[in-house]
């Protein structure tokens, strides 16, 4: 399979676990495996810039999102922390954080709500 081939296959295969996940809440694969997926075309289309797409799965987020759901505007903007899978890059996160604010930083762990953001007051 040639570059331009494995690069439509990619796009193709993620736009589907896209639909599977965010649509349908049934997805295929895991998170991880979804994003070694996009992080393979993420790379391919660095190096190949000849097949850019402006509607790759790397230039969107998710896919259609559910109707189940009302949108609302929240109060504070929601931060999130990306994927990380090593204590490196939880690190080099904090790092980024602390540049940013003046002060101590406290944290608040919280299981993940998957498929949705949640802004809770109380």
């Amino acid at each position: 399979m040639n570059t331009e081939q494995q690069i439509h296959t990619l796009r193709k295969e993620l736009r589907q676990h896209n639909y599977n996940y965010y649509v349908l809440d049934q997805p295929k694969i895991s998170d991880y495996d979804f994003d070694m997926k996009l992080k393979e075309l993420q790379e391919l289309e660095e190096k190949h810039p000849e097949f850019y797409d402006p509607s790759s799965p790397t230039l969107r987020v998710g896919g259609q999102v559910t109707k189940n759901f009302a949108t609302v505007v929240h109060e504070h903007r929601m931060y999130s922390l990306s994927n990380s899978y090593s204590k490196e890059e939880l690190e080099d996160w904090e790092v980024r954080i602390k540049k940013l604010v003046e002060g101590s930083v406290e944290y608040t762990c919280e299981l993940k709500y998957d498929g949705a953001s949640i802004s809770l007051t109380y």
